[in-house]
């Protein structure tokens, strides 16, 4: 067994694993399916980026895999392609501890194609 598959194995147990998160670690091991859920998908609010964004976090090397994941997770693209600036705005709001991320929900449904409100994200 590879170390990154230690890794994310690891990561399965005691992380905040969600579809999106889960299809990073999936297509960076070179799976076919999603090891949590059906299929593969991006994320598709601030809540989601977050655990993709912790996922990265405890597993860096998953950065090496970003290219492979735009292309066998096409919805995941834009965001890979703005991840840095995703996360940079992800980290402020979290930081502020008002339990939402509205611009970064924003940014993201923009880069998704798709519209919508404020989503509070992180709960009380």
């Amino acid at each position: 067994m590879s170390d990154l598959a230690i890794k994310v194995l690891h990561w399965q147990t005691s992380g905040d694993v969600g579809v999106s998160s889960a299809t990073m670690a999936s297509i960076a091991l070179g799976l076919k399916r999603n090891i949590y859920g059906s299929r593969f998908d991006a994320p598709s609010d601030a809540s989601d980026l977050r655990r993709c964004m912790l996922l990265v976090e405890e597993i860096p090397e998953i950065r090496e895999h970003f290219d492979k994941i735009s292309v066998v997770c096409k919805q995941f693209a834009p965001i890979i392609k703005e991840w840095d600036s995703l996360i940079e705005m992800l980290k402020a709001e979290i930081s502020t501890g008002n339990g939402s991320a509205p611009k970064t929900y924003k940014r993201m449904k923009d880069l998704l194609g798709h519209s919508g409100g404020v989503r509070f994200v992180f709960g009380n």
